[in-house]
């Protein structure tokens, strides 16, 4: 009977050597770390091949998914941890879905013929160094540097050349067209609207109070002959060096009209006062 039970275990043991298929309901193993499922796929070079393997890394232990490229080393490939996180390049996750890539890899999401990339770029990468782009198909991409905190919108022309369109820096600021917006939006080029709404706290009716001072016309002749602008207008040389607050500018614009307006109200009555002068004149009053 002894003779027999040890030619049986014999025969099962060559079977499971030989790569023969053995089933089970259950496949437990004892208590530890490091128990592990192995393919050896080729011993070509350093060896291919995957396995699966507990690990005990400390606080959480995991389940690891390994392979190994022409390589003694093993790699992981897909872990989860015993409080159910799911970790992609890393041995330990600490997320419940936690992906890890090294500098200058990519990782792709494929949707039908389309996809998107995460990329990271590492030091000396061009324009994007020190920074972490989304690439959907196509090249056209948001890019967020590290370098500054800055956010940046990328789309590709039509000559494949990527070319930066828009900018958001760590302060807040956003620039259309420019890579240094100095304002809270800041437009390198033509903005178009159907409509602009600007808000103010005071506006050029003043000019119509009794207390407003109007400068005579003849005031307003010198001033002009000497620095060539109207009175509280800015110079040309001016409105080149630092450009004009379009709501300045329209208060400033109003208040030459309302006080142009108060000049032609005076010299109406002026003429009026002529015009009945000349009336009695000839006698017709």
């Amino acid at each position: 009977m002894k003779r027999t039970l040890l030619l049986l275990t014999l025969v099962f043991c060559s079977l499971i050597t030989k790569g023969q298929v053995v089933n089970f309901d259950q496949l437990n193993s004892s208590a530890g770390s490091g128990k592990a499922i192995n393919w050896t796929t080729s011993t070509f070079g350093s060896g291919f091949g995957h396995r699966i393997i507990n690990v005990d890394p400390g606080e959480l232990t995991t389940l690891n998914f390994q392979a190994r490229h022409n390589s003694l080393t093993w790699k992981d490939a897909f872990v989860i941890s015993s409080t159910g996180n799911v970790g992609i390049g890393l041995a330990n996750p600490q997320h419940p879905l936690h992906i890890s890539f090294l500098a200058g890899q990519r990782s792709r999401f494929q949707y039908g013929t389309s996809h998107m990339d995460i990329v990271d770029y590492p030091t000396g990468s061009f324009d994007y160094s020190n920074s972490i782009g989304i690439w959907a198909s196509g090249k056209d991409a948001l890019v967020m540097s590290g370098e500054g905190s800055n956010i940046r919108l990328v789309t590709n022309t039509t000559a494949g050349i990527s070319v930066e369109r828009m900018r958001v820096t760590a302060n807040g600021n956003i620039g259309i067209g420019t890579k240094n917006p100095q304002y809270l939006l800041a437009v390198n080029g033509i903005i178009g609207a159907k409509e602009v709404n600007v808000t103010t706290a005071g506006w050029a009716d003043y000019v119509f109070k009794s207390n407003y001072q109007l400068k005579p016309l003849s005031e307003v002749e010198e001033f002009i002959s000497k620095n060539g602008h109207l009175p509280n207008v800015p110079s040309e040389k001016t409105v080149l060096e630092k450009g004009v607050n379009l709501l300045e500018m329209n208060i400033k614009l109003l208040e030459k009209v309302e006080e142009l307006t108060l000049y032609l109200i005076e010299q109406q009555k002026q003429i009026d006062f002529l015009k009945g002068e000349i009336l009695i004149s000839k006698g017709i009053k």
